[in-house]
């Protein structure tokens, strides 16, 4: 016997339990029967009642009249009456799936629409949670390591779940292309939206280019922020970033051993407040600097700030309200000097006096504020991170750094010491290590975009209300060109092969650490100018520099964006003769 047939002789013989003596007519499905389909998204078979009819002084109803005699006993107990119905419900649930995932995992439910088109395979955790510990870090892999480990499990496009949030997860450089040129920026599309509005949206700003879901106010924003990243801009730029690097390595050389990830810290956090922000700040300021920007980037990932109410005393009680307050009160000064002296050759100079293409349009107040708060970010958090990395690679890999060392002495005995722009871009094996580096080791944390309306990728449905995150990590892992079944391609010791760039045979196919579409990290060029006047400082300067601490089993740091090692990577350098 069937399970909705179950049911209903469950349900019919609960009636003649308490019904009166007389005969009942009982119901049960057309030829005591239902129909079948198979489920295409898990192979399963899925079974739903036909609509049920009157069966009279049938066989259907001399089973009900059988099982009432048979509940009759149970029934007549309100407790039992109540397992009863548990018992009737869920096997109900069991005979129809989609039902049950929508009571278990609300809003992961397929959309009826797309009969043909099947949800993605993947795992959906325990009921109501999912996988609670998703986007959890662990000292073998890094940060979001519960996400990246789900994701070597499963395809290119996966789904799962974690604390009422449905997810589908895509990845490989064409499905990822697809999703970003045939949704982005529709009303029906996919569309970036602030998890944690009323808080995560203030503490981070929610006027800036990041969260812009209007493709015309998107692209104003993008050409106006965009100002101050053209080539002309990062020129006038460059002396300023060299300053920063020359002192950086003099103090790498001065110490016995350093930790370099807090060199690196050290170097952004400088050029953020000199160059981005073109800020005057004493000796005894920076350090305030410094602390107000770590601690305003690492409690965003609190996981408080996603709550749906207002926290009291957000901007004025936490520590992340009061740090982004001082951020905030830096640049609003530096704003009024700007008013009273003209423009600059600061990065918010930039922002703040720039016009669109009609020549009046400009960035209001709060976008500027909000916009180059997020340049602090995007430059800080990925060139820090980046280059903390390289260091250690340098570091397992001295031949690399000597082939880098190489490189400086031909550009310096050709172009002379100065790095200029054409200097930076002859930089050909640099370039390849920065690539290499951020293959392996790319943003760790996902793009996300929130599905406006249900559409089909490769075959299946990708339905409305779920969240879809861009798998940058994944889709460097299967990229064909250079994958490995043992994995051995993505490993620091083994995969690290810069010479692979220099060659279109071997060159990777899929390279998206800066994601893609519109929304490409519109700090790229800065971001890799800096790493690269950083690295060719270093090898003009630097001798040699050997890792302090053992590398056997590498352990990574669970709670930042990119993988950064947990001793930061802590070296002893020596000086060119």
């Amino acid at each position: 016997m069937k399970i909705p047939s179950l049911l209903a002789l469950a349900l019919a013989g609960s009636a003649a339990a308490f019904a009166p003596a007389s005969p009942v007519a009982g119901f049960a499905t057309r030829d005591g029967g239902a129909t079948v389909e198979n489920a295409r998204f898990s192979g399963a078979r899925i079974v739903h009642p036909a609509p049920p009819v009157a069966l009279g002084a049938s066989s259907g109803a001399a089973a009900a009249g059988l099982a009432g005699r048979v509940l009759q006993p149970i029934l007549r107990r309100p407790a039992n009456v109540f397992l009863a119905f548990l018992a009737a419900a869920a096997t109900y649930l069991l005979s129809r799936r989609n039902a049950m995932q929508s009571l278990l995992w609300p809003g992961a439910q397929p959309d009826v629409a797309y009969p043909d088109n099947p949800l993605p395979e993947g795992s959906m955790g325990c009921p109501f949670l999912g996988h609670p510990g998703l986007f959890a870090g662990a000292k073998d892999y890094g940060p979001f390591a519960g996400f990246g480990k789900i994701s070597q499990k499963w395809g290119s496009v996966f789904r799962t779940y974690s604390l009422g949030m449905p997810v589908v997860s895509v990845s490989g450089v064409d499905s990822i292309k697809s999703v970003l040129k045939n949704y982005e920026f529709r009303p029906d599309g996919v569309n970036t939206y602030l998890m944690g509005e009323k808080n995560l949206g203030e503490v981070m700003g929610n006027e800036g280019i990041l969260y812009e879901a209007d493709n015309d106010k998107h692209n104003m924003l993008r050409r106006l922020v965009g100002n101050a990243m053209t080539p002309a801009a990062l020129e006038a730029a460059l002396p300023s970033i060299q300053e920063v690097a020359d002192r950086q390595v003099d103090k790498i050389l001065e110490a016995e051993t350093v930790q370099m990830e807090s060199v690196f810290d050290d170097f952004t956090l400088d050029i953020a407040w000199k160059q981005i922000l073109g800020l005057d700040l004493t000796e005894e300021e920076i350090p305030e600097f410094h602390r107000n920007v770590h601690v305003w980037t690492s409690k965003l990932m609190y996981v408080m700030l996603l709550l749906p109410f207002r926290i009291p005393g957000l901007m004025t009680l936490t520590k992340v309200g009061r740090a982004r307050a001082y951020l905030v009160s830096k640049v609003e000064e530096k704003l009024a000097r700007l008013d009273r002296d003209g423009p600059d050759s600061s990065t918010l100079s930039k922002l703040y006096f720039a016009t669109d293409d009609d020549g009046t349009t400009k960035l209001t107040r709060t976008q500027v504020i909000h916009n180059a708060l997020l340049l602090i970010i995007a430059g800080s958090e990925t060139s820090a991170s980046t280059l903390t990395v390289i260091s250690l690679l340098l570091g397992l890999h001295p031949d690399v750094w000597e082939k880098i060392k190489e490189e400086q002495r031909e550009l310096c005995s050709e172009y002379g010491e100065e790095l200029t722009p054409k200097t930076l871009e002859k930089c050909t094996y640099l370039d390849a290590v920065i690539k290499e580096a951020m293959r392996i080791k790319p943003l760790e944390a996902q793009e996300a975009r929130l599905v406006g309306e249900t559409f089909v990728l490769d075959e299946q449905q990708i339905p409305k209300g779920c969240t879809v995150l861009l798998n940058i990590k994944q889709t460097h892992i299967n990229d064909p060109a250079v994958y490995k079944e043992d994995g051995s391609h993505m490993s620091i010791k083994t995969g690290f092969k810069p010479e692979r760039w220099l060659d279109e045979s071997t060159k990777p196919m899929a390279w998206l650490p800066f994601g893609d579409g519109k929304r490409r990290c519109i700090g790229e060029r800065l971001a890799m100018m800096e790493m690269k006047v950083f690295l060719s400082t270093l090898a003009r300067k630097v001798d040699r520099f050997t890792l302090v601490n053992d590398t056997d089993e590498m352990e990574w740091k669970k709670d930042t964006i990119m993988s950064r090692p947990t001793d930061g990577v802590e070296v002893r350098a020596f000086a060119a003769a």
